[in-house]
């Protein structure tokens, strides 16, 4: 039986509506958040495995109601960390706050002998989002920059801080370009501050760049005093060398005046 003919142009074409059914179904712009907790490994070598089984419960009765109530989707939970997705920047950035704070709250009731930590790190970029999982370099960006916080902390890339809706409802400042593992070029990290005390320290150290007076342009106040030095060096050359030019030419007349 003789093989049917290939149509070439037909399956190209077949191929390109597949690939477009797939990147519109399938494929959306999300920011992606990871967190790890701090502290369970000294807790599970002091206190033994129910502490930390006892810790972990606690996580997730922060963290989980923190993702859902700013509209997020807990792909999954992988220890003492996790992995989330929200299609709105702030909301994912509002979840890493209330965890935070959730934390920190936790830590002061002082339920165990030594304090917890978490790590942030949220990047916003395309993956393909499936029914339970992620898949895209937008996650592994955000698990790159989740290893660059210092416990305690909240990083994201400045694409995820470019596209906050507000940048004023949660303060935001760079901290620093990392190199991440497996990308070529730095990225910007920002760091949110999600501690009331740490905003005004960072505010603090802001220091702003004190505007020229009114009325006299900059480079009149640079050139000024230049020329002030510049007379003054003058007049001093000319007080060193004043004497020697007099002496110079009473020398030459009394010579002048021997000859005759």
């Amino acid at each position: 039986m003789e093989e049917p003919e290939l149509d070439v142009d037909k399956i190209i074409e077949e191929r390109e509506r597949l690939d477009r059914h797939f990147r519109e179904k399938y494929t959306r712009t999300i920011a992606v958040m990871f967190t790890d907790l701090k502290g369970s490994t000294t807790i599970a070598e002091t206190h033994g495995d129910f502490a930390v089984r006892s810790l972990l419960k606690q996580h997730n009765d922060i963290l989980i109601p923190a993702v859902k109530k700013h509209n997020g989707v807990l792909v999954k939970t992988m220890g003492d960390g996790s992995m989330s997705y929200y299609d709105n920047t702030l909301d994912a950035l509002r979840a890493g706050c209330e965890i935070q704070r959730g934390i920190d709250a936790f830590n002061m009731r002082k339920t165990l002998p030594i304090p917890i930590l978490m790590r942030i790190g949220i990047h916003y970029g395309q993956a393909i989002v499936e029914q339970k999982d992620i898949f895209g370099d937008v996650v592994n960006v955000a698990s790159r920059i989740e290893g660059a916080a210092n416990p305690g902390e909240i990083y994201l890339s400045e694409e995820t801080y470019l596209a906050l809706s507000d940048r004023t409802e949660i303060h935001c400042g760079f901290v620093k370009e990392a190199l991440l593992k497996g990308k070529k070029e730095p990225f910007r990290l920002y760091k949110a501050y999600w501690n009331p005390s740490e905003i005004h320290k960072d505010v603090q150290a802001q220091k702003p760049v004190e505007a020229p007076r009114k009325g006299v342009p900059m480079a009149v106040k640079v050139l000024v005093p230049a020329a002030i030095a510049a007379a003054l060096g003058f007049a001093f050359l000319q007080s060193r060398s004043g004497p020697a030019e007099e002496t110079r030419s009473k020398s030459h007349d009394v010579q002048i005046d021997a000859s005759h």
